[in-house]
């Protein structure tokens, strides 16, 4: 029985050897849980956004899909195209009459 106490005591011995130097060097495991629980909140904001712009940017490809108006409106207003036959007046202003 003596043999099973030294083998586990050995085992123990190990155990501590191999485990408490990381503990130790680690140190500060508190702020760096806070730290990275910030982050993690941070990413999960991102994430969010980031998944509020993918719903918003595929319902508008369902728009430009179903509603041929749809990408004359973009085409006309972001791109500044015309139709053919279309005259462009174009009304420019001086940068003291701008409001």
């Amino acid at each position: 029985m003596q043999w099973v106490n030294r083998i586990l005591l050995a085992a123990l011995l190990a155990f501590a050897i191999a485990y408490l130097p990381q503990h130790v060097a680690t140190g500060g495991s508190a702020e760096d849980l806070a730290r990275v629980e910030k982050e993690h909140a941070a990413l999960r904001r991102g994430n969010e956004r980031l998944q509020a712009d993918i719903e918003a940017l595929r319902a508008e490809i369902a728009a430009l899909k179903r509603d041929p108006e749809e990408v004359a409106r973009i085409a006309r207003e972001d791109l500044n195209l015309i139709r053919p036959g279309e005259v462009v007046f174009e009304i420019r202003r001086d940068d003291k009459t701008k409001p």
